[in-house]
C-alpha cells in the first residue's frame, strides 16, 4: 500500500511542477498529425514534426491549435529556481592593505640557528642505542 501511495505522490508531483505535464498533449500532437495528413497525404511524421517545431514561423493558419502542442509554449509557473535572484547585487570590493617594508616581518641578520634543533628532528632509532 505504501508502495501505490509514493508512486501516486511522485506522479502528482512529477505532473505538477515539472514539464511531464506535455506528455499528457501527446494525444493533440497525434491528432493535429492526422489533420495535416488529410491536407496533404504525402507528409511524413518527420516532416510534419520539423514544420511545427523547427520552421519559424509557421505559416498554415492555425497558430491557435500549434500552440496546444506539446512543448510549444513556456509556462512559467512551473519554473523555480533555488538560486538567489540575480536583483540583489552585492558589491564585493578587495581589501587594501598598505605593507611598509620591514615592519611587519622584520629583517634579522645576527640570527644564528641553534645546533639543539637538528637533534629534536630526528627520525625513532632502535632501542638499543637509546639505552646506551
Amino acid at each position: 500500500m505504501k508502495k501505490w501511495i509514493a508512486l501516486i505522490l511522485f506522479a502528482v508531483y512529477a505532473f505538477s511542477s515539472t514539464e511531464l505535464r506535455e506528455i499528457a498533449k501527446l494525444p493533440v500532437l497525434i491528432q493535429h498529425y492526422n489533420e495535416h495528413r488529410q491536407l496533404n497525404h504525402s507528409i511524413t511524421f518527420s516532416q510534419y514534426l520539423v514544420d511545427h517545431y523547427n520552421n519559424l514561423p509557421h505559416t498554415d493558419n492555425d497558430q491557435e491549435r500549434d500552440n496546444q502542442l506539446p512543448f510549444k509554449q513556456v509556462d512559467s509557473t512551473v519554473m523555480s529556481s533555488p538560486a538567489i535572484p540575480p536583483s540583489c547585487a552585492i558589491n564585493l570590493k578587495r581589501p587594501v592593505m598598505s605593507v611598509v617594508k620591514d615592519v611587519l616581518f622584520p629583517k634579522n641578520d645576527q640570527f644564528i640557528p641553534s645546533g639543539n634543533f637538528s637533534r629534536i628532528w630526528q627520525p625513532p632509532r632502535s632501542g638499543s642505542s637509546i639505552i646506551a
